[in-house]
């Protein structure tokens, strides 16, 4: 199946909320949780952030972001991929894209929460070397406060 991932570009704005929208309508998600859907670009535009959509013609059925938490860490978040797309290896080509670009930017930990209900989050995670831990709590990682609600998880980068 032929994709493409690029940085998110100004006009993929409204595409890119409309789809992490549904993604949380779907999965019947915790609205709270939708922070800084409405503009991405900024949300992930920090120094070592990137935010990916991922495109087959011009339909958005992927994305993820990659949050700065310290100059070794980082949080990996809205990755999601569109139902009709899942199990088809999209997943993992958009992880290595993740790693890559985490890698250049000299982090050595990516972290993600994955809310409890969503086993088949849990097994690709675990299937891509991210292990179950306990992070601290983080101002900028909302998710991190709430282990009642999510199992948390880091890959250690080589």
């Amino acid at each position: 199946m032929e994709v493409k991932i690029t940085r998110i570009k100004e006009q993929d704005q409204e595409k890119a909320y409309q789809f992490c929208q549904s993604i949380f309508t779907e999965l019947k998600w915790d609205k709270r949780f939708a922070y800084g859907l409405e503009n991405l670009k900024q949300s992930f535009g920090g120094s070592g952030e990137i935010f990916l959509v991922m495109k087959k013609e011009d339909k958005i059925i992927g994305c993820a972001g990659l949050k700065r938490l310290s100059d070794k860490e980082a949080l990996l978040k809205r990755f999601y991929i569109a139902k009709g797309f899942r199990r088809k290896g999209l997943g993992s080509l958009m992880i290595e894209k993740i790693k890559e670009f985490a890698k250049k930017q000299g982090y050595k930990v990516i972290f993600l929460d994955v809310h409890h209900k969503n086993e088949g989050g849990q097994k690709f995670y675990e299937q891509h070397g991210f292990l179950v831990c306990e992070p601290s709590v983080y101002e900028n990682w909302p998710e991190s406060g709430h282990p009642e609600l999510f199992e948390f998880r880091k890959l250690v980068l080589e």
